[in-house]
């Protein structure tokens, strides 16, 4: 199955969210990528059921098994350890375009309300 990262946009908190169809999924989830703090090119994404980390210069990345409630970074963790996570890669074109919208998001305080975060990592893509 090919990788599928579609509806690219800025959320309230001012990064990204797409709806993303990996490896293993049925249907697409909604995703958000975490503000970057640091520079890099390790970025952490999460929806309803499933959390990762997705290296934007080689497309590579891991996400965890489905959960029925809520994922988070020890989830994936427990999902690595007990090999239950899944290694997902991005085509060419939807890595340029992933990285594209992330760093188009940079700043020190984005968001749209009264959440702001600071994502200048972002910045250094």
């Amino acid at each position: 199955m090919k990788t599928q990262i579609t509806n690219c946009k800025k959320n309230i908190m001012g990064t990204v969210s797409f709806d993303g169809l990996f490896t293993g999924m049925r249907k697409a989830q909604d995703f958000i990528v975490y503000p970057m703090q640091d520079s890099g090119t390790i970025i952490s994404i999460q929806s309803d059921h499933r959390f990762g980390r997705l290296d934007l210069e080689t497309g590579r990345g891991v996400l965890s098994a489905n959960r029925a409630q809520y994922a988070n970074s020890m989830h994936l963790a427990a999902c690595v350890a007990t090999k239950t996570a899944v290694a997902i890669t991005l085509d060419a074109e939807e890595l340029q375009t992933l990285r594209g919208w992330v760093k188009s998001t940079g700043g020190i305080h984005v968001g749209t309300s009264f959440v702001k975060c600071d994502n200048t990592g972002a910045l250094a893509l």
